[in-house]
């Protein structure tokens, strides 16, 4: 009998030695840098459009995004985490002003960098927010009205360069290695230079993205 609660007890501290020792390979796992790559897709608007005192809002478009990731550790659960991404950007509108029919469609690139604190929950769960800024690399609009030829351009003469803005979301690591990122982003600054009437032009939306962290 003394021989079994023995073996029970040196099979006891073994198997709390090996969990022990497991939580810690996990800590220092958690508290190393990473990097990463993200590619997906978001849903982006514009805000609204002025035409003869009035106000229309732009629909949603899909759009491409892809960019390089940092998961810096800060201690008590916190990270740093900024990132440096190629976004597309725009909105699609259809309005009706004074009995004619316009319709219009914009493609607008921007390299984003957020600058992201996050926390996490869980080991898996990160729920993270920060400033982020964007410049402008081009775009391409499409307008149209009535049964007028299509006009395109591709000037950016008319657009901010630069723009202000923030993004919150959550990050959710399906391995060590692969992780889903979702995310609502807005910018605070008109998407269209002072000199244009526009002041409720703002980029904002959705997006989602897979990301491999190495």
């Amino acid at each position: 009998m003394k021989k079994l609660f023995i073996i029970g007890l040196g099979l006891t501290v073994s198997s709390l030695a090996f969990q022990a020792k497991a939580q810690t390979s996990q800590a220092a796992a958690n508290d190393k840098m990473k990097f990463g790559i993200r590619a997906g897709a978001n849903l982006m608007k514009m805000g609204k459009f002025q035409f003869a005192d009035q106000y229309y809002s732009t629909d949603s478009k899909v759009g491409f995004q892809a960019g390089i990731y940092a998961d810096l550790p800060m201690g008590g659960g916190f990270a740093f985490l900024p990132e440096i991404s190629y976004v597309q950007k725009g909105a699609k509108l259809e309005a009706t002003v004074a009995g004619n029919t316009g319709t219009f469609d914009a493609t607008v690139s921007y390299l984003d960098i957020p600058v992201l604190i996050g926390y996490k929950a869980t080991p898996e769960l990160t729920v993270f927010a920060g400033p982020q800024v964007s410049f402008l690399l081009a775009q391409k609009s499409t307008i149209k009205a009535n049964n007028d030829p299509q006009t395109e351009t591709t000037s950016t003469e008319n657009f901010s360069k630069s723009l202000a803005g923030g993004a919150i979301g959550l990050g959710y690591s399906i391995t060590p290695n692969i992780n889903i990122n979702g995310r609502y982003s807005m910018d605070f600054q008109k998407a269209l230079k002072d000199n244009v009437n526009q002041d409720k032009i703002k980029n904002s939306g959705f997006a989602l993205s897979l990301g491999y962290t190495f």
